[in-house]
This record gives C-alpha cells, structure tokens and sequence, in this order.
C-alpha cells in the first residue's frame, strides 16, 4: 500500500528544507504542542522525552529553550537525515528499538499517518512509556488542503476518486488511541489557512513538509502535459478571479496519557 522509500524521501527532503512558510508550520506546530503538553508550574529535569520519526530539530530545540533538561531521544527514517543529537537512532516507525517503560514523553509530528500499522505503533508506543507517561502527536487532518484536492478531482478524474495519502478523522484518531491502552484522550483540531497566487505553491508546500503522495499505486495515474497545462491555467485564472486563494492545511493535535 505504501511506499517506504518514497517516504523516506519525503523526511530527507523535509530535513533539508529552507522553505520559509514550511519552516514557520513546524516552528507553530511544535510550540503549540508544548503548551498543550507541559506545565511551567513542573519540573522536567532527567525526564526521558523521544521523537519518533523526527524530520528536524525544531521540536528538540524548543523543548532545550524552554529550559527542560531532559535526555532527549530522536529516530528517524533515514541515516541522511542528519539531526544534531547524539541520541539519534535509525529506524522505522513499526520497530521497537527502546526498552519498557522507559520514556515519560513520547512525540511525533506528521509521521505516523504515514505508517501501515497505526495500532501497533501506538501500542509500542504505549508500551516504551512510563506509568502516567505522555503521547503526544500531530496527524494530518482529513480536511488537509481541501480546496485544492476538491478543485484536482473535479478536473482531472471526476468519476474516480484519485487516491491522495490517506488521512484520519478525529473519531478514528481518538478510538485507536484508546484501544492501544491510553486515557484521558484528547484530540484537538486545528486549520491553518494560507493564501496562494500560484497552485504551484501548494505543490511546493506539501512536497517542503515531507508529505507528497506516497502510496504504491500513484504510479497508476499519469497525467498528459496537455490535460497538466489547462489544469495549471484554468486554476490561474481563478486565482486572478479571486478564488481558491485560500487553502487550509488541517491538523489534529492527539494527546494521550498512559
């Protein structure tokens, strides 16, 4: 269903990303987490805090500024992948690499939608947390850039629902967190609405965040450069008309407590 390396190449050229509006996304997200997640009435010295499938180090860097001492742990997909942390492990999202109960907070930012076997990461998750440890993790919601897949479907395929990656809805999200044993669950929502004067902009955006399309059978659908030129101009001129200018990148901010 899923292309592993294509993925992996989504996180490494998110890693090296200097996109400015991608950049910022992740600045917002991770400090948004963070309040969500810490209390400054706390102490968080010698707290064992993991990443999972980290695409940079702005969550990492947040945490430190914050002023929590903690051992901070980061895995990512790819060796490429290069995070200034010498607690940094290789590994993919469905490995267990840590021991039980090692980790009083567990994060990920727009990861694990990408794995095939979310219930069994969240139990391995669960299971490498400490007694009353913290899961707290950003999914791509299933309204993300709905204006533009909407206006994609109708032109290219509108008797075939194309397949884009696939996206959880907050019911879904907060049932499967509580299956693998978590409680308390909260799953939040959150739109970030951006405006455009080119589709190439979302393009760009989606590609700089790490999630281009990266299931199997994408392969299966080409587009002629005829039929992708009138798409790229008839979206232009609405865009010059005023419309679809706004797009939203829709996110859920999921919080469980073990």
């Amino acid at each position: 269903m899923f292309d592993k390396k294509k993925i992996k190449c989504n996180h490494i050229k998110s890693f090296n990303t200097n996109h400015k509006r991608v950049v910022s996304f992740f600045d917002t997200i991770s400090e948004i987490l963070i309040e969500k997640v810490f209390d400054d009435d706390q102490e968080y010295r010698s707290k064992n805090i993991l990443e999972i499938a980290s695409r940079n180090d702005i969550l990492r860097k947040k945490i430190y500024y914050k002023g929590f001492q903690s051992n901070y742990f980061q895995t990512c997909l790819s060796e490429k992948i290069l995070v200034k942390n010498n607690k940094r492990v290789v590994s993919n999202l469905n490995d267990i690499v840590f021991k039980e109960e090692l980790f009083d907070f567990c994060f990920s930012l727009l990861s694990l939608n990408s794995s095939e076997s979310i219930p069994l990461v969240f139990k391995n998750i669960y299971t490498i947390l400490k007694s009353d440890g913290v899961f707290a993790s950003v999914f791509p919601a299933d309204e993300c850039f709905k204006e533009f897949s909407s206006y994609f479907i109708k032109f290219f395929r509108p008797d075939i629902n194309y397949n884009f990656n696939p996206l959880f809805d907050m019911q879904t999200l907060g049932n499967l967190c509580s299956a693998a044993g978590f409680k308390n669950v909260i799953v939040d929502k959150e739109n970030f609405q951006f405006n455009i004067t080119k589709p190439e902009e979302v393009w760009h955006f989606i590609r700089h965040v790490g999630e281009s399309n990266y299931l199997l059978k994408r392969k299966n659908f080409t587009i002629k450069k005829s039929l992708f030129k009138e798409f790229y101009s008839t979206y232009n001129k609405e865009l010059k008309e005023g419309n679809l200018k706004k797009n939203t990148f829709s996110i859920y901010y999921l919080i469980g407590k073990k």
